[in-house]
């Protein structure tokens, strides 16, 4: 027997005012602190709707992670809106702007990015879904575009360790923020501010891909020349 639309409505709007009220708990007290009760007191719900929607603390959890992770992705993609024959240093910088959106943007609910640096710093068996379907991914494509910045010789570990320091300067300014307050009282975390570090991210992270093309260049170029020297001299 199928159900009234005022009935799955009404279920709808409790999933996502769980989803919400979990969201702003786990992301304020982390997922071993966080309470069902707390939660559905947020959401005005009873215990027993976490049951019916969700099936557990565990499995609302990482229905709440993948909701944050949607929500990021859709607000900002990793290509920022740009054709896919976009150059490559478009690229980049569509990308680190994205990620660094991700992290402080204050448009969408505050609890999103928080949630997400704390399942980075205590990881929960839900991180292995995110790595997979959100995180890989991601990767795979800033390995894309290091790959054509550099030209497309760089090999697993180049691109594993530029892509690590390309990511950890956007993930450093959540991390460290209550100490870069302290430091530089005088730097804002607003949206021109957030853009300033994205610009200064792709400022550094460019010039430092070319500095490795140019050394890539230069030992190639010198490889060529010692053996085309041996030949030489081997044919004396």
């Amino acid at each position: 027997m199928s159900r009234a639309p005022a009935e799955l409505d009404h279920e709808k709007a409790t999933r996502n005012r769980l989803l919400s009220a979990a969201g702003e708990v786990f992301a304020e007290h982390g997922f071993k602190n966080a309470t069902i009760r707390e939660i559905c007191k947020k959401a005005g719900a009873n215990v027993a709707a976490i049951n019916y929607h969700f099936g557990d603390k565990k499995k609302l959890y990482a229905e709440v992670l993948r909701f944050a992770h949607a929500c990021a992705s859709e607000k900002h993609p990793a290509d920022e809106g740009l054709p896919a024959n976009a150059a490559p240093e478009q690229r980049l910088r569509a990308f680190i702007v994205s990620s660094i959106r991700r992290v402080f943007d204050e448009g969408r609910p505050a609890w999103h990015g928080k949630l997400t640096a704390q399942e980075i710093i205590e990881p929960t068996a839900a991180l292995n879904y995110l790595v997979q379907h959100e995180i890989r991914p991601r990767q795979q494509q800033l390995f894309a575009i290091i790959q054509d910045i550099l030209g497309g010789k760089a090999g697993e570990a180049t691109l594993r360790h530029a892509s690590q320091s390309i990511i950890g300067q956007c993930i450093f300014y959540h991390h460290a923020r209550p100490m870069i307050e302290r430091i530089f009282p005088q730097q804002s975390f607003d949206a021109k501010g957030v853009e300033e570090r994205a610009e200064m991210i792709y400022q550094f992270s460019l010039a430092a891909l070319r500095g490795m093309k140019s050394k890539q260049k230069v030992n190639h170029e010198g490889t060529k020349g010692t053996k085309e020297r041996q030949i030489k001299i081997s044919h004396r």
